[in-house]
């Protein structure tokens, strides 16, 4: 599991979408294993008032499902 953690940074996915939002997937706390993945949709850069936040299980169905959310929030 060690050498996955060093993989488990804050910065996972990041999307841009044409509109100029932002979809992004990071790992928090970085680098550790008991951390959560967090999924925030922004407008306009403004990373204090995302508009979508989630915290989905660490499951990729919970993972496409808040994806699909956060992207479906920035349409």
């Amino acid at each position: 599991m060690a050498a996955l953690v060093d993989d488990l940074g804050e910065d996972l996915l990041q999307i841009t979408c044409a509109n100029g939002c932002i979809v992004d997937v990071g790992w928090y706390p970085a680098w550790n294993e008991e951390g959560r993945l967090r999924v925030v949709a922004v407008h306009g850069q403004d990373w204090e008032a995302p508009v979508f936040s989630a915290l989905p299980d660490k499951d990729p169905q919970a993972l496409l499902q808040a994806l699909r959310a956060a992207l479906a929030s920035v349409a």
